[in-house]
């Protein structure tokens, strides 16, 4: 059953939840739920705009949407997640601002907890309780801004599909206008107009964000490099720490 069919099933839960797939590329159009939501990606990416904005939602991060705010998500790549409702009607108020923000070990557990165990296995009081530290860790976690990747112009479209497909790709500006039917300067233009940066940022920030998923393997961070297009691992590690504020090596222990 879709999700707005599982919060009317479960009325008078405090909480339901239900595992998502979506392949890459795939659009859940603009819609809204009754109940607040928790999108966590278990694997992939996706991109989720909520109110016109856009953000990125990594494997290690998560996305609070409030009850009845209209939104739209894209899959970067496969992705699986796992959606959280929580019914605005219980004891806990969760506040009505979105929030992006990383998903600490402890964050993690917890949603594990609720969602795995069954509530049913819990009285009212204690699932009360689990949800006021599920909003009390969402409320200090820190907020996990990743830029924006997937565009809106079909020219910009195809080369993001190649790149998301093939990230070592080695075309030059020119050579991507050329194969995309546009003008260097027409592409110049239009990442400043979506993404506010040039070409070859945004070109990068595909990659970077790409390796959050490889980071999770027992890739060595050399072959990491070599995968994206990455002269050396010293290259690739100084655009991630010019990203995310820390090393590939320093992410993948968090």
């Amino acid at each position: 059953m879709n999700a707005n069919e599982l919060i009317q099933h479960f009325s008078d839960h405090q909480v339901t939840s239900k595992i998502i797939n979506m392949p890459a590329n795939t659009v859940e159009e603009w819609h809204a739920h009754p109940w607040h939501q928790v999108l966590f990606p278990i694997s992939g990416l996706l991109q989720s705009t909520i109110e016109g904005k856009s953000i990125i939602v990594p494997h290690n991060g998560m996305l609070f949407i409030p009850a009845n705010t209209i939104h739209k998500s894209v899959s970067v790549t496969k992705t699986q997640f796992l959606a959280v409702y929580l019914n605005p009607k219980s004891r806990v108020n969760y506040g009505d601002e979105p929030k992006s923000c990383l998903v600490t070990p402890f964050l993690k557990e917890l949603i594990v907890l609720l969602v795995e165990q069954g509530l049913d296995n819990h009285t009212k009081q204690m699932t009360t309780n689990l949800l006021k530290v599920l909003r009390d860790q969402i409320a200090i976690a820190e907020n996990y801004e990743i830029p924006l990747l997937i565009p809106n112009d079909r020219r910009l479209m195809a080369i993001f599909v190649e790149l998301n497909q093939q990230p070592d790709l080695a075309l030059t500006l020119a050579e991507w206008a050329v194969k995309v039917g546009a003008s260097p300067r027409t592409l110049t233009r239009l990442c400043a107009k979506e993404f506010n940066q040039s070409f070859a940022m945004w070109r990068q920030n595909i990659r970077l964000v790409l390796s959050l998923q490889l980071l999770e393997k027992s890739m060595s961070i050399q072959n990491i490099a070599l995968d994206l297009g990455y002269q050396s691992d010293s290259a690739y590690i100084y655009a991630f720490k010019g990203l995310f504020a820390q090393t590939p090596s320093q992410y993948r222990k968090r």
